[in-house]
């Protein structure tokens, strides 16, 4: 055990062994035959096993059985559990951890527009980027691009826009473009025209939303709605593409298949696990077609929110939509329902630091009756809260909630609600992106056992010190005050949603740097101060937040066997080459989902590049989920 760490010190599994407990070879078990069907030895296993550092087991080998460990210690250990048919796995002297559990993305929406080989196959679904310095720019290149584009494409296709940056786009709303500029351009194409701070929708978009929900869009949708100026660019956009855009093209198939290979690509990525909230049809038929077809390739905790951005009577939905948490497969359920967004992103925020006039009309915060677009009531996050406070509601998943002031209207209306102190921390509370937080409410979110769903990104860091002010940087995703009062702080958005990562750890360099491309991330003061309490933000600690915490989080006898081999050690060399780190195996649910040459010279992959299968079995295995074809998904 010299190469360890750690001595492995530990077992707290019990095992029942043909109707009695018992102890084979020394070592507790958990499952109903002392024989494994898979075992992972020479490793340097990282098991997370607990919440304090000091007390995390390390250990050499892994036994499994179905999709369950069934012990973790020594080699010798594990060996004693080996029959002559058990699959062994060596992972020559490499870092073994639990699978990475990612508490905040969009993989089903961002397969829509992130990726290059799922826009060749679905080509009705790219966008035309566009860049300028000035308003007047760019609204000049906006007219250019459509009279292009609607040579390009047939009568009746969506034509998509996204301008950058938001800061100059913004000023174009309304008066210089609107809808009868587009409606003047492309009269036969419905045409979405956004950026990080609304969109612009022409006459023909506007039809076709009111007639795939059959409502008229809600006034809340609007900033001028005879403009077709909507203040909403991340709901309606996602909905449209998925709902209207996909469907109209008949390429639903197409997009399952995209979505299941987007899905594969973050196995690769090491996340095991992902959240996210779905609040289209398209996106949550195809989760449900895969999982019913037993073709997830990674595990989805979901958020209820399938009736907005088109639904005028939202309220009224929530009253009655029941109880989901926990509801689902053991690769897709729920964990609750959640109403969205309670402010907007990057300069459209919601927070308490003082600013100019012009900076602070910006922000949209919401409040009870009425709310800026893009940013939901607090009439519907008070609806689940008397919900909870009923005891209709058992959770209350991830809000996006970038600035501190969106932050508060959140707990406010919560404890408005009447929900006892120890009903709250029951609920299992998250916020995603922690953009701005104060130290006052990091202590509440203590006291509530809340989750902070962080990502690592240079914009609020940015917007701070042009707009409001260095010394207002600590506020930016201050996760080391976070641990040190006791919230439980993690990682999300680290695996491959809006481009292809090739190291799950390229956030965790970000995170322990408080760098970001050389420039600051908030401060250093607040860097995440270990890599272990980084592998608890990335895994255990999102387990929790999930309702899987006895399935997932950690390598232990009894949970899930989600597993990763790393390509070298996790323990030695500089923070700065953690990004060097990835994964050469990825096993969820006892099944390798991915497998480099680099450990045992098999290769199952997704290529990227190619946009298809790289299936190599060199030496025999059994734990493969597909053989020498990419699985087939049935038609929808």
């Amino acid at each position: 055990m010299s190469a360890l760490h750690r001595t492995f010190s530990k077992w707290i599994a019990v095992a029942t062994i043909a109707g009695y407990c018992g102890l084979v070879g020394g070592i507790a078990l958990a499952a109903s035959s002392p024989f494994a069907e898979t075992v992972i030895l020479n490793g340097k296993v990282i098991t997370l096993d607990s919440d304090e550092i000091d007390d995390i087991t390390f250990a050499e080998a892994i036994a499994i059985r179905g999709n369950e460990i069934i012990a973790v210690g020594s080699n010798d250990e594990v060996r004693a559990l080996m029959a002559d048919w058990t699959e062994v796995i060596d992972a020559g002297g490499r870092t073994v951890i639990p699978g990475l559990i990612d508490t905040h993305n969009h993989l089903y929406e961002n397969t829509l527009q992130a990726f290059p080989w799922v826009l060749k196959a679905i080509p009705e679904l790219v966008q035309v980027q566009i860049k300028a310095d000035t308003p007047e720019e760019m609204v000049s290149v906006v007219e250019a691009a459509l009279r292009a584009r609607v040579t390009q494409v047939p009568a009746g296709q969506w034509i998509q826009v996204s301008l950058n940056p938001a800061q100059v786009a913004v000023q174009t709303f309304g008066d210089m473009l609107n809808m009868q500029l587009l409606d003047s351009i492309a009269p036969d194409n419905p045409v979405l025209v956004r950026t990080r701070g609304g969109a612009i929708y022409n006459k023909l978009g506007i039809d076709s939303i009111a007639e795939r929900y059959r409502n008229p869009i809600p006034a809340d949708f609007w900033i001028d709605e005879s403009r077709g100026w909507s203040g909403d660019y991340t709901d309606g956009p996602r909905c449209v593409r998925g709902d209207i855009m996909v469907p109209q093209a008949n390429r639903v198939n197409d997009y399952i298949q995209a979505y299941h290979e987007v899905m594969q690509l973050n196995a690769q990525t090491g996340v095991t696990t992902h959240k996210t909230h779905l609040q289209c049809e398209g996106g949550f038929n195809a989760s449900v077609h895969l999982d019913r077809n037993d073709l997830m390739p990674i595990r989805l905790a979901w958020g209820h929110r399938w009736m907005q951005p088109f639904n005028p009577r939202i309220t009224e939905t929530y009253w009655r939509i029941g109880d989901w948490v926990g509801y689902g497969s053991d690769m897709m359920w729920s964990i609750g329902s959640s109403a969205g967004a309670l402010d907007g992103g990057g300069v459209a925020w919601c927070t308490s630091i003082p600013a100019d006039d012009n900076i602070k009309r910006r922000e949209l915060c919401p409040t009870m009756e009425s709310s800026p677009p893009n940013v939901r009531r607090l009439s519907h996050l008070q609806v689940l809260a008397e919900l909870a406070a009923a005891g209709r509601q058992t959770g209350i998943p991830g809000w996006h909630v970038a600035g501190d002031g969106a932050i508060q209207a959140y707990l406010d209306t919560l404890f408005a609600a009447g929900i006892p102190m120890e009903r709250m921390k029951t609920l299992r509370l998250q916020v995603d992106h922690c953009h701005s937080v104060t130290q006052e409410q990091i202590e509440m979110a203590a006291r509530l056992n809340m989750a902070f769903s962080c990502d690592a990104t240079r914009v609020p860091s940015q917007v701070i010190e042009e707009d409001y002010g260095e010394e207002y940087l600590t506020m930016n995703a201050p996760v080391a005050s976070m641990l040190k009062a006791g919230a439980r702080a993690l990682v999300s958005e680290f695996g491959s949603q809006s481009e292809i990562r090739h190291s799950p750890f390229e956030d965790g360099v970000m995170w322990m740097t408080r760098k970001i491309d050389g420039k600051n991330f908030g401060v250093p003061e607040e860097a995440v101060p270990d890599r272990l309490t980084l592998l608890l933000m990335m895994s255990r600690w999102g387990a929790y937040a999930l309702w899987r915490e006895n399935e997932i989080g950690s390598i232990e006898a009894g949970k899930w066997a989600d597993i990763l081999i790393l390509n070298g050690d996790y323990m030695a060399g500089e923070v700065e080459d953690l990004d060097e780190l990835r994964p050469i195996m990825t096993m969820i649910g006892g099944k390798v989902v991915f497998e480099d040459t680099d450990l045992r010279d098999n290769q199952l992959r997704f290529n990227t590049d190619t946009a298809e299968w790289e299936v190599a079995r060199n030496t025999p295995t059994d734990l493969w989920r597909w053989e020498s074809v990419p699985p087939v998904i049935p038609a929808y």
